[in-house]
């Protein structure tokens, strides 16, 4: 399995969300590194746009950054290049980290509300998304390759290309819908189906991390707590989502949010989150499973 995951991380999509992209939408907005909310209608639309979302923690990212960089300098007086964090599990320090280690120049934004992700289709990084001056989608994919590299030579002319490489789309997913009592208390979990052995070797802490909240959850739901999982869409298909049950032994209701709705509504930048549900509002959002999290004083 983890050699199925890893292959879509540098290259493969396993899902797709099946609608026409429009060039932006009106609340499509991105924070710049001084904390600025900057829109991406100041972009797009006025001459080619590179999207690429990364993260820091991804491997597959970090191998590709010196070829950012290098297209950059060579188009990147005719093509608008953003980088884009996708703001799951990340720091500012590691940012800056990596901005310097690569030397990166093109302008960094984050997508700290994980809506222009989600309109653009994004499933797993690295993800790249070109779009002509008109603000169409020509290209999607996953890989720093030839085909990249001819979209964006084909963009540097006149801004247009008759030719497009788009991901496929291979079905739609609705997400299950998430149910909170008016009355009683329930706790809703926030996880991801790789965050224990993909961010092993590069976060330690945040791989046991998930490790440990998973196991509180499973004690919690097996004392009474009422309670289900939502994992992330990102490199992840109901295979996938299977297996995790059967690795940690998950007996309370599970299910991917297709879309990232949830994570999006809940505001889900850290996995895992537990979110735990009194008469129908949020009392208590936990991040930390070092420690023992008890029943009694959650009720």
């Amino acid at each position: 399995m983890r050699n199925k995951v890893i292959s879509c991380l540098v290259g493969l999509i396993l899902f797709s969300i099946c609608h026409t992209i429009k060039a932006t939408e009106p609340s499509l907005v991105l924070q710049s590194e001084s904390g600025e909310q900057i829109s991406l209608d100041d972009y797009v639309g006025k001459k080619p746009t590179y999207l690429k979302f990364w993260a820091t923690w991804c491997a597959p990212c970090m191998e590709q950054m010196p070829h950012f960089e290098r297209s950059f300098e060579v188009y990147g007086d005719k093509i608008q290049f953003i980088a884009i964090n996708i703001d799951l599990n990340e720091t500012q320090k590691a940012i800056q980290s990596v901005k310097g280690k690569f030397g990166l120049s093109m302008p960094m934004m984050t997508d700290n509300t994980g809506r222009v992700a989600q309109h653009y289709q994004f499933l797993g990084t690295p993800y790249h998304v070109l779009l002509d001056r008109t603000g169409k989608v020509i290209y999607q994919g996953h890989d720093a390759d030839s085909a990249l590299n001819k979209t964006l030579k084909l963009l540097s002319h006149d801004g247009l290309s008759k030719q497009t490489q788009l991901l496929a789309a291979q079905g739609r997913y609705q997400p299950a819908l998430l149910r909170i009592p008016d009355k009683g208390i329930k706790g809703v979990y926030f996880t991801a189906a790789w965050c224990d052995w993909y961010l092993a070797d590069s976060r330690p802490d945040m791989s046991k991390n998930c490790i440990d909240g998973q196991s509180q959850v499973n004690r919690l739901f097996k004392q009474g707590l009422t309670i289900e999982s939502r994992i992330s869409q990102l490199w992840t298909d109901t295979h996938a989502a299977t297996e995790y049950i059967t690795k940690f032994n998950v007996r309370h209701p599970l299910s991917i949010d297709f879309g990232n709705e949830l994570f999006i509504e809940n505001s889900i930048s850290i996995v895992p989150t537990l979110i735990i549900y009194k008469d129908g509002k949020i009392i208590e959002r936990i991040i930390d499973f070092s420690t023992h999290i008890s029943l009694e004083n959650i009720q």
